[in-house]
């Protein structure tokens, strides 16, 4: 099959559309997850004036905890991080 000058116009026309689909929805996946994410803050929120009993050097060692979890996602890389904390956690704290 030979490709004339006309097709490889379309099949290039094709592949940028498909690149710019696959951008969209790579766009709407990270803002759904972003809008996910802060629904859950505010949940966490809520939920932390229902903790009794946890010391004040507890809830400021959570806090800096979270928000150095926050900062460092834009930097990427940072999951295996905090599964490996959350494993190690889980262990200290005799879950599976």
């Amino acid at each position: 099959m030979k490709l004339t000058e006309s097709r490889i116009k379309q099949i290039i026309i094709e592949e940028l559309e498909q690149t710019k689909q696959d951008q969209e929805q790579s766009q709407d996946d990270e803002t759904k997850t972003l809008q996910k994410l802060r629904q859950f803050l505010l949940k966490l929120s809520k939920q932390a004036s229902q903790i009794k009993g946890a010391s004040p050097k507890e809830v400021q060692a959570a806090a800096a905890l979270i928000i150095k979890v926050l900062e460092s996602l834009p930097k990427g890389e940072v999951a295996r991080h905090i599964q490996y904390a959350d494993q190690q956690l889980s262990k200290r704290l005799g879950e599976k």
